[in-house]
């Protein structure tokens, strides 16, 4: 049975591969090619369980994908083609029209529905242009066409400050940084300088030149951010005249020409609406195809339409992505997630961050570094401007960061209640800052660091919406380990020795506990947190099946065997027996 199970998966994938190939060379058979689990899906959820290989479904099914040009502008990143190959060949993307009047865009993978949503007509319309080829492949602007001559770079930026009115001044440091870096981009600031002198000559001159400015002295912080740093790129050597023209021109277009733009102020603007890149990923010519495609829907709207003009962008990203977290650790270039569909939290925050800046929303990724309750960490999008920098993840965080070109915001306080706490360290500790940790995946994470005032150091702003277990560690002190609970920080002991303290009691669980439950032939470890990490200490077997060992209430445990959660524990002695505060 198994393998005849195999065998069959083998062959959907055979069939689906086989459809994808032929799709590409023949669009206009693209319905009568479906693969059978596709037509069955089609017939069961939107046809009224009618015959799979009914004519009905070829006539309401139309096969949206990425147009040629934009997939050879992804393939120039040779890494990119290969996510192209290993993540874009199994997907299928449909429009289907529904026999009650319904629009939905459905996404398969290998056969496999993996999102099914209705569309409103506005939707549709944005849908169709993403994946069309009407932005992307027309022509450069005049202005830029006009600028490809030889140029002097530094007289071209040189030219463009001078030009700059009161209201549009940058700080000396910006100048500096925007001057060092024309020197160090690519081909000695050519490429910038030709897209400069046209944002100069064209609509909203004065404002393309302030962000044009402001955006080359950022460039050096910008990049292609990979899991191996040493094959990083920065965007200096790879951004091109027409792409930093084009993020330029439309993210001012968007500020100026949609009511709600106003109301962004230079800050936002800068860090966030201007922005050519979510995050990390590999840099692409995004900006006005994703502007296009939104704009015809927002162009008839007024100022107090913002909170749906915002609904519209994040619905359009999510049309066509969705979260995967099983694909790689480098994210998804924005043109590349039109292909792929699927990717990591940080992934989806970028799609719908471009999204929303192309629309003039300022939308910021937000994160937390580390769970502090459970193992892993979370990014998504937050507008301060609108919601002010709060979202429903981030009320489960220790800490929690927005993202801007310049630092790392803490928005911890918007978005959780807070406390703060001190401790004294040893004698002789060393450095300008402690680090306060979480336990995550089976280690001791970093999530926020403090200044060291002599021996003593305050963390402010820790989210204390739930029990949390903390570590702050410095040069040459002790680890402190302490409790977070009801929002009070508890010291407890963590000495070098595995021996528990005067408090300690027979710790005897039962076999379903709050960890879990024991198993009868499995085999158990009862470790204690000491100075020097986890060590392991006696235990045994008791009538119920399962555990009893000496335990200290101000002491930190965790067990590690089957059916047993192994994040850190401390027990307090009861009448009902031991209570568990698990973290």
């Amino acid at each position: 049975m198994a393998s005849k199970l195999r065998w069959g998966l083998v062959l959907v994938a055979v069939c689906f591969s086989a459809f994808l190939s032929h799709a590409e060379d023949a669009p206009e058979a693209a319905a009568s090619a479906l693969p059978q689990p596709v037509r069955e899906y089609l017939a069961k959820s939107h046809f009224g369980n009618c015959d799979p290989g009914d004519g009905q479904i070829d006539k309401a099914v139309e096969r949206l994908s990425v147009p040629e040009a934009m997939l050879a502008h992804i393939r120039l990143n040779k890494w990119e083609a290969g996510q192209l190959d290993k993540f874009a060949t199994s997907k299928l993307h449909l429009l289907v029209k529904t026999p009650g009047g319904e629009t939905r865009s459905v996404v398969f993978r290998d056969g496999r529905k993996r999102s099914d949503r209705k569309l409103s007509p506005e939707r549709e319309r944005v849908l169709r242009r993403l994946y069309g080829d009407a932005a992307f492949s027309a022509p450069e602007a005049e202005a830029l066409r006009d600028a490809r001559r030889k140029l002097d770079p530094s007289r071209v930026l040189e030219n463009a400050i001078t030009a700059l009115d009161e209201k549009h001044q940058l700080d000396p440091d910006t100048l500096k940084r925007a001057r060092e870096n024309l020197v160090k981009a690519k081909g000695g600031g050519s490429e910038l300088a030709i897209a400069l002198q046209a944002l100069g000559e064209s609509e909203h001159a004065l404002e393309n030149r302030w962000a044009g400015i402001w955006l080359i002295s950022r460039l050096d912080v910008m990049d292609f951010d990979r899991e191996d740093s040493s094959l990083s790129v920065s965007d200096l050597q790879t951004m091109d005249a027409r792409s930093f023209y084009e993020n330029v021109f439309y993210a001012t277009k968007a500020r100026l020409d949609f009511p709600w733009g106003a109301k962004c102020d230079d800050h936002n603007f800068l860090q966030q609406v201007l922005s050519p890149r979510g995050t990390g990923e590999p840099l692409q010519r995004w900006r006005r195809h994703f502007y296009e495609a939104l704009e015809p829907e927002l162009r008839d709207l007024k100022e107090e339409d913002a909170a749906r003009a915002a609904a519209l962008a994040r619905d359009a990203a999510y049309d066509f992505f969705q979260y995967e977290g099983d694909t790689t650790w480098e994210d998804f270039g924005m043109l590349t997630a039109l292909a792929v569909h699927e990717g990591r939290c940080e992934d989806c925050s970028n799609v719908e961050n471009c999204m929303l800046r192309a629309a003039g929303f300022p939308a910021a990724q937000a994160f937390t570094p580390w769970w502090g309750h459970a193992d892993g960490n979370h990014a998504w999008t937050v507008i301060p401007s609108l919601d002010g920098g709060k979202h429903g993840d981030g009320g489960r965080g220790v800490k929690v960061y927005l993202k801007t070109w310049d630092k790392l915001e803490d928005i911890t306080a918007a978005n959780t209640p807070v406390t703060e706490f001190s401790l004294e360290l040893d004698e002789g500790v060393k450095g300008e800052k402690a680090a306060l940790c979480v336990w995550n995946h089976d280690e001791w994470r970093v999530v926020a660091r403090s200044k060291l005032e002599g021996r003593a150091v305050t963390f402010k702003d820790v989210g204390r919406s739930r029990n949390f277990l903390l570590l702050v560690r410095a040069d040459d002190s002790a680890d402190r380990l302490l409790t977070l609970i009801d929002g009070k920080a508890i010291e407890l002991a963590n000495p070098a020795g595995s021996e528990p303290g005067e408090g300690a009691f027979a710790c005897a669980l039962e076999k379903a506990c709050d960890l879990g439950e024991f198993q009868p032939d499995a085999e158990y470890e009862v470790q204690v947190h000491t100075a020097g990490g986890w060590q392991a200490i006696e235990s045994e077997r008791v009538a119920t099946g399962a555990l009893s060992f000496q335990c200290d209430p101000m002491r930190l445990y965790r067990i590690m065997g089957e059916g047993i959660n192994s994040r850190p524990f401390t027990a307090a002695k009861s009448d009902e027996g031991p209570k568990l505060t698990r973290f």
